[in-house]
Parts: structure tokens; sequence; C-alpha cells
């Protein structure tokens, strides 16, 4: 009887841990991404219909969005988005989805090397990327337009007015360039792991079919590789919605206004944060769309795309013949134009003791004196230390968090699995300016202000989580939705638990993807300016906050380009290491 008894209550706790287990980690998951999205989301929603500071209750009201929708320049403002945010997404994806190929697919010599000059660029923060291009582009002044304009006046006799052309950064086309540019690396990050993935043998059927090259790549490769690129694609137009630097710098001297844009001036500006919150509603609901679009489209169809299995995967590559080395030149060409130039520009001002442009006589009085006077800057060694701290915490946070959502949305069948996809994906439609007001609204009002998070490095990684949490979810979605389930069902069979299976069959699998995320967000982190920024007190500075100080208070262009070029330098640093610690463990070669 007691035998029976212990058997009966053994098959009860394990009903337990099968049923409840996987339902409390669910449970603490939505409790996570309730807390550090619909909080924000929440703020910003009430604020759209409040007039004054955020900090300040007021009567509810509809002035806002009477205020900024009757108005006929928005709707130039949203098409102007939509082209700018549109444009600059099809010249990044295009670009990033043959540099993945290149590098994960194909023969081309360099292929790590290349792999790493993509890595790069993330060293150059946005607002540095705009100002070197600016310095570059000029229509005047500009280093190019002056080269440009004396070559094409000397070889072919043009004549250019007042000195000025060639070329016009100050335009939608130049924010698109800027824009596209910057945006490569992001998403051949997210697409690189399922190009790697995915297994070749599928391909080479095709091929033993008959298919020709250009069928294969349209029936079988774009199709297994459909749900990443769809979701680096979305990804991308909403990053390039909320893009700031650009439209600023370049977009307002050519009276271009976009979504961002017109969010900063009502905060600042007016300021109006209510009508800078109604904005911010209509943007979220444009993304709501994107979501629901990237739901229809990928995840429901997953398992059509999982390529990994237990039989005999192995990886080859493509033969690229006399193109190898034309293949490698386009990265050397694109490693020119995102890093060369524009740290040439910034370290040419750094050194200068007033900045003019580059000329042979001003080589003899180039001095290190601005980088000796940034160990004087007031501040600036707890803001390096604080700025550590919100690289490792914010990057290790969100990864890991992002890789447990991944997995109850690809691989469960729980309730409510695609509105946790959603809502993650949702963070990204909430500018990182508004998420920090809204986390400064939470955390000075009561109770939340006993927790004493305000004014703290902690409310910096909350809000970063926050802002960072779309994009490594992307990545462990299309990562995860590569490794067929059939492995994790096999281990469950030798007895591992889900968890188990979890931690020792699927992470190992995409772990260097994981890898790739983390080296994202915590080079984001360090150069993220609007929510330190927004944030900042006494003892929460960050470098980038040190950055903005010695560029808006004291207008020191010089200062600001030297510690440009420390900030560079720092996170070249990190994404080279990174990249050989993934190539060490994992055999990315």
């Amino acid at each position: 009887m007691q035998t029976a008894t212990r058997k009966t209550q053994s098959s009860r706790l394990s009903w337990m841990r099968q049923r409840l287990g996987p339902n409390i980690f669910f449970g603490v998951i939505v409790i996570i991404l309730l807390w550090l999205i619909l909080v924000p989301l929440g703020q910003l929603i009430l604020n759209s219909f409040r007039t004054g500071h955020p900090a300040v209750p007021s009567e509810f009201t509809l002035d806002n969005y009477i205020t900024g929708f009757l108005n006929p320049l928005t709707y130039k403002m949203i098409w102007n988005t939509i082209f700018f945010a549109g444009s600059g997404t099809l010249l990044t994806v295009f670009i990033a989805v043959l540099f993945a190929w290149l590098t994960e697919r194909t023969d081309m010599p360099g292929r790590n090397f290349a792999w790493t000059l993509l890595l790069v660029p993330l060293a150059m923060p946005g607002f540095l990327f705009s100002m070197a291009w600016i310095f570059l582009l000029d229509s005047r002044v500009g280093l190019l337009n002056i080269v440009l304009r004396y070559l094409l006046t000397s070889l072919f006799g043009m004549e250019f007015e007042a000195g000025t052309g060639p070329l016009n950064i100050y335009s939608m086309t130049g924010m698109i360039f800027i824009d596209g540019i910057r945006g490569v690396t992001t998403v051949f990050l997210l697409v690189v792991g399922s190009f790697r993935a995915m297994d070749p043998n599928l391909e080479e059927a095709a091929r033993i079919a008959g298919a020709k090259g250009w069928t294969t790549f349209r029936l079988v490769t774009f199709a297994s590789l459909k749900p990443a690129i769809i979701a680096a694609f979305l990804y991308s137009f909403i990053s390039s919605m909320e893009s700031f630097e650009a439209p600023l710098l370049v977009g307002l001297p050519a009276g271009i206004y976009v979504y961002s844009t017109m969010i900063y001036f009502s905060t600042r500006l007016m300021p109006s944060y209510g009508l800078a919150g109604a904005f911010s509603v209509s943007y979220c609901l444009m993304a709501l769309f994107l979501v629901y679009f990237y739901q229809r489209a990928a995840l429901r169809q997953t398992e059509r795309f999982a390529t990994i299995t237990g039989k005999g995967y192995r990886p080859r590559v493509a033969r690229l013949g006399k193109w190898r080395w034309p293949a490698f030149a386009i990265f050397i060409a694109y490693f020119f134009l995102s890093v060369v130039l524009p740290l040439f520009i910034l370290t040419w001002a750094a050194l200068s003791p007033a900045y003019n442009q580059p000329n042979w006589k001003g080589i003899g009085d180039l001095t290190l004196i601005h980088f000796k006077r940034l160990l004087d800057e007031p501040g600036i060694l707890e803001a390096t230390w604080n700025t550590i701290i919100v690289m490792v915490v914010t990057a290790t946070a969100t990864v890991l968090l992002s890789f447990f959502v991944s997995w109850i949305v690809v691989r469960t069948k729980m309730r409510g699995r695609m509105l946790l996809d959603g809502l993650t994906f949702l963070a990204h439609s909430i500018p990182g300016l508004v998420i920090a007001l809204a986390f400064i609204f939470v955390y000075l009002q009561p109770p939340f202000n006993s927790l004493g998070l305000y004014g703290t490095v902690w409310i910096v990684c909350m809000a970063l989580v926050t802002n960072y949490i779309a994009f490594t979810t992307r990545t462990t979605n299309a990562a995860i939705a590569q490794v067929h389930k059939e492995l994790e069902e096999a281990a469950r069979i030798a007895g591992g638990s889900r968890i188990t299976s979890l931690i020792r069959i699927t992470l190992p699998l995409v772990m260097p993807a994981f890898a790739a995320a983390w080296i994202w967000v915590a080079a984001h982190a360090v150069r993220s300016f609007s929510v330190p920024v927004m944030l900042a007190s006494e003892n929460n500075w960050t470098l980038s906050v040190i950055l903005w100080r010695i560029w808006d208070e004291q207008n020191a262009l010089t200062m600001s380009a030297a510690l440009g070029v420390v900030f560079i330098i720092a996170l070249v640093i990190l994404t080279f290491v990174g990249r050989r610690l993934i190539v060490k463990t994992f055999s990315v070669e």
C-alpha cells in the first residue's frame, strides 16, 4: 500500500513538474516583459492625452491629436518617414544579404577578415558618423566635394557655381545614403546565422534535378531564408523610421522632417510632451501592422524552413572562380565608406588645434592636446566605469531574455505566445527618447521611487533592454526556427526535461547567433545616446553623456572628435575580441 502511495505521489509530482514548470516559466517571462514594455507604452499613451510635463498630471484632452493631425505638414512628415525608411532599408538589406552569402556560403578569400570588417562600423556612433559625412560631403567645404570639383574641372572643364557641388549631403538622398550604410552590420548579424545554418544539400538536390542558378536561389535558397530576411527587413524598416542622427544633422538643413525629428522638437523646443506622445502613438500603430504581417508571413510557417536536423548536416561553400577577389574588393569598398573616410576626417579634427580642411601644410600643426584634455574632463573615469556596467548588464540580460522568449514563441504551443512575440517587437516602436521619459515618470512616482532606481545605472540598463529586446528576439527567433524540433524531442525521449533539452541541445546550436547578438547589444549600449542622456544624473553618466555635454555645452568640435576617436578605438577592440572568441569557440571560418 505504501509503495503504491509513493508511486502515486511521485506520479503527481512528475505531472506537476511537467505541467506547472513550463507555465510558471512562461508566467515569469510574461511579467518581466509586461513590466519592461507595457509600463513605458502605457505612459506614452496616457501622456498623449495630456498637456504639460509628463511628471505633472494634468486633465485629459484631445488637443494633442487635433493639433498634430489637422496640420498638413504632419502628412508630409509621414510620407518623408516612409520613403526614407523604405529606401534605406532596401539598400541595407541588399548589401547585407549579399555580404552574408559571400562570407558564409562561398570560397571568397579572407572571409573571416571580411566578417570582422563588417563588425567594425558598430564602433561608429550615429551622430559622429553623420557629422563625419557632413565634413566629407558638404556642398561647399566637404573634402570629397573639393576633390571632385578639382578633378571634374581639370579633366572635363566643368564649372561649379560659387564653389558648390557636385554632391549635396543635405537632401533625402544624403539621409538615405547615411542610414543605408550604417544599417548594414545590424541586418548582416540578423541574417548571417541563417545562411550558416541552412543545409546546402537542398540546393544541391535542386541542381541535380535540373534547376539553374537563379531558379535554385529563388525556390530553395530564398524560400529557406525567408523568415530571417523578412524579420531583418521589418526590423531595419522600423529602425530607419526611428533613426534620429541623420535626419537631425542632414535633413533639417534641407527642411526635411521625419517622425524622430518631429518628436524631438515636440519635447525639447516647444516643449509639448503630449504632442510628441500623439505622434509616437501613431508610430506604434504602424509598427503593430508590421508585427501582424511578420507573424502571418514568417512565424506560422517556421517548420517549413527548419533545415538543421540530426541527419548528417555538413555545410558546403560555392565556388566563385575568377570572382573571388572582386567579391572581397566589395568588402574593402564598404569598409572604406563606412569606417576609413569617417574615421580619417574625425581623427583630423581631433588632432587639429582648431578644425580646418585636411591639407599638407596642416600636418605639422597636428597635436594630441585634445586627448590630454580628456583626462582632465570632470567625471570621465566614473563615466567609463558606468559605461562598462551598462554594456555587460544590458547585453547579457537582453540576449538571455530574448532566447527564452524565442523558445516559447517558436517551439511551444502555449496560448498567447504570438502576443508575447508581438509585445517584444512592439518595444521597437517606442523611440528611445520616449522610453527614457516614461521610465523617469514611473520611477519618480510613489511607490516605485522607493526602489531607488532613478539616478542609477540600473535604470539605464532596464531602458536599454527594453530598447534592444526587439533586435535580439528577431535574431533568436530565426536561429531557433532553423533547429528542427526532432532534436529536442530526441533528448526528451532519452529522459531529459524540456529545460535540459533547451540548455544542452538548442542553446549550443544557436550559440553563434546568440554571441553575435550579445556583441551587437554591447556595442550599441556603449554608444547609445538618447536613453543615457535623458536618464543622466550625477551618478550614472556614461561616455555618451560626456560626449554630448562637450559638444552641446562647450561647443568644442575638436574635443568631441577626440572623445569620438577614443569611442571608436574601444568599440573596435570590443568587436574584434568578440569575433575572435566566436571563431575560436564555434569554428566560424
